[in-house]
């Protein structure tokens, strides 16, 4: 499946896709602390799925394929704690 071929089926579809055949890879909190985000890549591209902490709801959902996009979950991480392994 393409990027362009997910964003042609609807949104419960899309949820399911992600759900059924994405990999989970990380998890961040949003930049105003209202949703927490959970990254999976699925097939050759990458979906953000935004759960709404307080109302605990899946509020949107973001697939793109254009890796500068990972680098708010590349700045979780120390390059001190990665030298350690």
């Amino acid at each position: 499946m393409t990027l362009e071929q997910f964003y042609e089926l609807d949104e419960m579809e899309q949820r399911e896709t992600v759900w059924e055949n994405g990999e989970f890879l990380d998890d961040r909190m949003d930049e105003d602390g209202v949703h927490r985000v959970a990254l999976y890549q699925i097939f050759s591209f990458y979906v953000e799925l935004f759960y709404h902490i307080e109302y605990n709801v899946l509020s949107k959902l973001i697939a793109f394929s254009d890796t500068e996009m990972l680098d708010v979950y590349l700045q979780q991480f120390s390059l001190d704690e990665l030298k350690s392994w």
